[in-house]
């Protein structure tokens, strides 16, 4: 490259490292194998419709009366709907193409397109037609038509995310697109859309229902007469359905023993071009990119219920990265030494956070694989924003496309980057503090008991010091012990569903779970900590609250200590509101769904049930008002609170039949939101209270 942007090479690389190893070979070949078997299997079942509509046609019936002529209509009605179930699916197939993102320009972008050709020629693999940014943490190698692809050889297009450029070096981002180009060289990605095509096939004829559906349905409700056919080939389509079924889960273990193959003989393309480390500390780096990204969108979400809005993401991006670069040093030296070279950057099965590897095999094993053999390579520390012209230029215009489509707004005017900071830096106060009491109020309610009830349990602390406030805090690590049990083990449930440890089950209350029954071992932990929190945290609130009580009375701050923890009641009685309404519509209809009785105008008084329960979370929030507000980090007023929690400040009946008209889901998914807008209210003014605390505990002795 003329300005020098490619980072080095290793040295004398063995032509061996990269060649398909005998175990990829045979997983290609099985997969090759259940491919032509589902293909020979589909195609023999259309055939034998296409012959079963034929025979209903041409089969000559000898007697002829009303019921041979029904018997013969009905053979042919029911032929026609199973030869068109066995095709309806083939017209389903699109070339879907995202949407979230833009095509560069070659011309403009030469610095990048040199770059990329020059790992091109490295690894062997063909020059992509296209090279495309999209807004995330991302990269990955797609076929310009997918469908085209099973049959002519389509070019290929290149996606790099821009939240991958900002926290990667340029040897981690040289030896990630590496990595992808890897895929490019594998002629097991066409295996990729074989699968993927006939897996969009068996999917939509086992689990998709549409117009045919109701057909069927429609024809077996009508006159027995009529409808004998309906009810024949009633028992043929779930037959169906149970043989693909088998077939769809045979199809995908055999796939994904090759996908983990390709994805380690991809990281060997990478380490040819980059040497070991590049791809396993960008692997490493990459979880903390995908959090520093999603935090990133997720301020510009709430900044836009204040009517902030950024120019530019990315330079606050590439803030909280740059924020976090000493911490992450530190980290990076005590992490330690491999005896095969660099540092051990995973020790466990973890599997990565982001979503780009969150299906690729775990990251001590793709260590392992990068490892061996060790390869020595230079690192280049630049940023491969370099690579980039018009930097600037490219940030905003995804800026914009990111306000249009993840947030649904289209701005036209736009904060400081002094003011968006400051929203930032607003949403994290108090954090320290959460965790400096083990972060209890994070998965809890605070209870605050009345203020007569307050003030008088604030006597017994008239005479609190730094002890009693030390015992506070160690009868709070007490009743956290069996909390911080149940939270390893649901953690430990997680990581067994995931599939990273090697452990397959655990115990609980004298029960084993494994996972065909995790989901209800899981449940039965969140029930446990939810029983321990409503029974033995209650006391230890009180307790807290009228000792910083007493502080507030001594320092005449009690008035608004106690406005400040009337205003925490009300924000977790709305909190509760909308949990219990998403609950009881839940419930309700779960009951609804599994009767057979139900009528249209049981379903339309249902409707009418969810819509009062609905508004009725506008109780809740109409009782905080201007006088007794305080404000909080980033909601300034009342009305701000409101919107914050729900789009307009309330929650407004949806007119007509809304499981017909598409009410019903825009309650959900605004009662969804709600719930998640509560969560970080209640903790805002969890930080709050605690605030407050800290200063009434500047004068403690």
């Amino acid at each position: 490259m003329k300005n020098n942007f490619y980072p080095k090479s290793p040295e004398n690389i063995s032509k061996n490292l990269t060649a398909l190893p005998s175990s990829y070979q045979f997983r290609a070949s099985l997969a090759v194998l259940a491919i032509i078997l589902f293909f020979v299997l589909y195609a023999a079942m259309v055939t034998a419709m296409g012959y079963l509509v034929y025979y209903a046609f041409t089969y000559e019936v000898t007697y002829i009366n009303k019921f041979t002529i029904l018997l013969k209509v009905g053979a042919i009605a029911g032929a026609i709907m199973l030869f068109i179930f066995t095709l309806k699916f083939i017209f389903k197939l699109k070339n879907h193409k995202p949407t979230n993102r833009i095509k560069l320009i070659k011309d403009e972008q030469s610095e990048l397109w040199t770059f990329i050709d020059t790992i091109c020629k490295e690894t062997g693999a063909p020059k992509p037609k296209s090279i495309f940014i999209d807004p995330d943490v991302n990269a990955y190698v797609s076929y310009t038509n997918m469908w085209l692809s099973l049959f002519l050889p389509v070019k290929k297009e290149l996606t790099i995310g821009l939240g991958l450029v900002s926290c990667l070096n340029l040897s981690e981002f040289k030896a990630v697109v590496s990595h992808e180009f890897g895929h490019f060289a594998q002629r097991s990605m066409k295996i990729g859309s074989y699968i993927i095509s006939a897996n969009t096939i068996i999917h939509d004829m086992i689990y998709s229902r549409d117009k045919w559906d109701d057909i069927l349905d429609q024809w077996r409700a009508s006159d027995i007469r009529l409808s004998a056919a309906a009810w024949v080939i009633t028992p043929m389509i779930w037959g169906i359905r149970q043989i693909l079924t088998l077939f769809y889960q045979f199809l995908n273990i055999m796939y994904s023993s090759l996908s983990r193959e390709m994805e380690f003989n991809a990281d060997k393309v990478a380490v040819s071009t980059s040497g070991s480390n590049a791809i396993i500390s960008a692997l490493w780096k990459l979880d903390s990119g995908f959090e520093k990204w999603n935090n990133t969108i997720n301020h510009a979400y709430l900044a836009a219920q204040k009517k902030l809005f950024s120019k530019n993401l990315y330079t606050h991006n590439l803030i909280a990265i740059e924020n976090a670069t000493e911490s992450q040093k530190e980290i990076l030296k005590n992490l330690p030494i491999d005896t095969r070279g660099g540092k051990t950057f995973f020790s466990d099965s973890e599997i990565s956070k982001a979503s780009m590897y969150a299906s690729h095999p775990p990251n001590n094993k793709r260590e392992d694989n990068a490892k061996t053999p060790f390869i020595e390579c230079a690192e280049d520390e630049r940023s491969p924003w370099i690579l980039f012209n018009k930097t600037e230029d490219i940030q905003q215009e995804m800026t914009t496309l990111i306000h249009e489509q993840y947030i649904q707004k289209k701005p036209t005017e736009f904060s400081t980057t002094d003011e968006f900071e400051n929203f930032i830096s607003q949403e994290a106060h108090g954090k320290d503090l959460l965790e400096e009491y083990q972060n209890t109020f994070l998965n809890r309610f605070l209870t605050i008991e009345k203020e007569e009830e307050l003030n008088k349990k604030s006597f017994n602390f008239l005479n609190g010091t730094n002890k009693t406030l030390d015992q506070l805090k160690a009868d709070l690590s007490q009743l956290m012990l069996p909390v911080n049990e149940l939270e390893t083990l649901m953690s430990k449930a997680q990581q067994i569903s995931q599939g990273t440890l090697k452990e397959n089950s655990f115990s609980f209350n004298g029960k084993t779970y494994k996972k065909k029954n995790l989901q209800e071992g899981y449940s039965q932990l969140i029930h446990a900590r939810e029983k321990l929190f409503e029974n033995d945290f209650k006391e230890w609130d009180v307790s807290f609250c009228a000792f910083h009580l007493a502080l507030a009375k001594k320092e005449s701050k009690e008035k608004i200590l106690l406005k400040i923890y009337k205003q925490h009641d009300l924000i977790s009685q709305i909190y509760r509101s909308c949990v219990g309404v998403k609950n009881t519509i839940f419930k309700e209809l779960d009951i609804i769904q599994s009767r057979e009785d139900v009528t249209q105008e049981g379903i339309n008084r249902f409707g009418r049930k969810i819509n009062d329960l609905y508004v009725s979370i506008n109780t809740n929030l109409e009782e905080i008002n201007d006088k007794n507000f305080v404000a909080m980090p980033n909601i300034d007023t009342i009305n701000e609170l409101k919107e914050s929690i729900i789009e307009g400040g309330a929650f407004q009946r949806e007119d007509g039949k809304i499981f017909e008209n598409g009410g019903f889901d825009k309650i959900i998914n605004n009662i969804e939101n709600a719930v998640v807008h509560c969560q970080r209210i209640d903790q805002k003014s969890i930080g709050l209270i605690l605030s407050f605390h800290k200063e009434l505990q500047n004068n403690l002795t």
